[in-house]
């Protein structure tokens, strides 16, 4: 059992063993699962969250007193923002699918080692016989019963304990660290990715849907209770625009035609064009517009150059291509042989969510939104 020492964490993330991680995310679900942290990083962010979804759960232990500001415990208050309480089955069905993951590695992966946020990892969060596993990467644990822990080990055991957690509840996790969204991306496909990542040759690709523009101008300005006003309002468009995303990313994924592919596509983007405009129109009453911003949604396609060649008149696989007034597609990476079932397996519960927001909305930055090249993403994820 987990027989590992510090000096091991340097390998690379092609070590990881052909473990099958049965996504349940279900997008039409009116909940979301937000990590992998506690506290949330932005007001702003969950403000924007409840635009898109009705409720947000957070991992948060039974004796820990979140450091949650005013705005957020109004959301609390009107159950908006509600904390899971790990139970026994929880810890150990993540505790069996760790140690799974790491009794086949000799060193742990770099893929994990973000440093977005600080990473703590709460002591109840552990099922009692990895703690002293935990311990050996840490010092004593702190007055608020945190482990202090690299980036790689902590990120990497979050990431499962998520997973387990959207599992046994049936709930879409989205997070607002593009380090663990492209974790997800490398999960999902198995480890499955060709070599080179953007393979040219390719016939099946995992791709980003990016849906844009969809939060208020305003919106760190609004009060809470405004917000979630504004979301109840917002709740029929926000089921109908959910069913969208859904429905036309588990058609895509099967699509073989590119003729009839593309019929689809002009479909979703009549679809989502139609429920962009509703949407503005109810966001009118609170704000003077929307801002830009970009939802990413991953899904495994055949290939992503027929929606360039028809939309743009380019074939780069790895370009991102506009091919509605709000919404993107572009490919992320190459899937080899062994990975290729994966799209014929795949349905809308298997996607993963990032909601990326304007610099200026969450800090005292400014910044465009600006498309991620995840595809570089990726590769460093993978091979560095």
């Amino acid at each position: 059992m987990l027989n590992h020492t510090t000096n091991h964490i340097q390998k690379r993330w092609q070590t990881y063993p052909k473990t099958t991680l049965q996504m349940t995310n279900n997008f039409s679900s009116d909940s979301i699962l937000y990590y992998p942290s506690i506290e949330f990083q932005s007001e702003t962010w969950v403000k924007a969250a409840i635009t898109i979804r009705d409720k947000i759960y957070r991992i948060k232990p039974d004796d820990y007193s979140a450091k949650d500001p005013e705005e957020i415990q109004i959301a609390i208050s009107e159950g908006i923002i509600e904390d899971i309480v790990l139970s026994e089955q929880d810890l150990k069905q993540t505790a069996d699918k760790f140690e799974h993951y790491c009794n086949d590695l000799e060193w742990f992966p770099d893929g994990f080692d973000s440093s977005t946020f600080e990473v703590r990892l709460h002591d109840d969060k552990i099922d009692s016989r990895l703690k002293d596993f935990f311990r050996e990467f840490s010092g004593p644990v702190d007055r608020d019963g945190f482990y202090r822990i690299r980036p790689e080990i902590a990120n990497g055991y979050m990431f499962f304990l998520a997973d387990s957690i959207s599992k046994r509840r049936n709930i879409a996790r989205l997070t607002d660290d593009p380090d663990m969204f492209t974790a997800m991306t490398y999960f999902d496909v198995d480890g499955n990715l060709d070599e080179w990542i953007s393979n040219d040759e390719a016939t099946e690709h995992y791709s980003n849907l990016i849906i844009e523009n969809m939060i208020p101008r305003d919106i760190r300005s609004i009060r809470m209770d405004r917000i979630i006003k504004l979301a109840d309002n917002l709740k029929n468009n926000k089921t109908q625009f959910r069913e969208l995303v859904s429905g036309f990313s588990e058609k895509l994924s099967k699509i073989e035609d590119s003729q009839f592919a593309l019929k689809e596509i002009q479909k979703f983007k009549n679809d989502i064009e139609n429920s962009q405009m509703t949407r503005k129109e109810l966001v009118s009453g609170f704000a003077k517009n929307i801002v830009p911003s970009a939802l990413y949604v991953g899904v495994p396609t055949l290939t992503a150059s027929l929606i360039g060649s028809a939309f743009s008149g380019k074939d780069d696989l790895f370009s991102a291509v506009q091919f509605a007034n709000c919404a993107i597609i572009s490919s992320v990476a190459s899937v080899m042989d062994a990975g290729k079932e994966v799209r014929k397996s795949w349905n809308s519960k298997k996607s993963n969510y990032y909601l990326d927001l304007r610099k200026e909305l969450t800090s005292m930055e400014t910044s465009q939104i600006r498309i991620q090249n995840m595809t570089n993403r990726l590769d460093e994820y993978v091979n560095d």
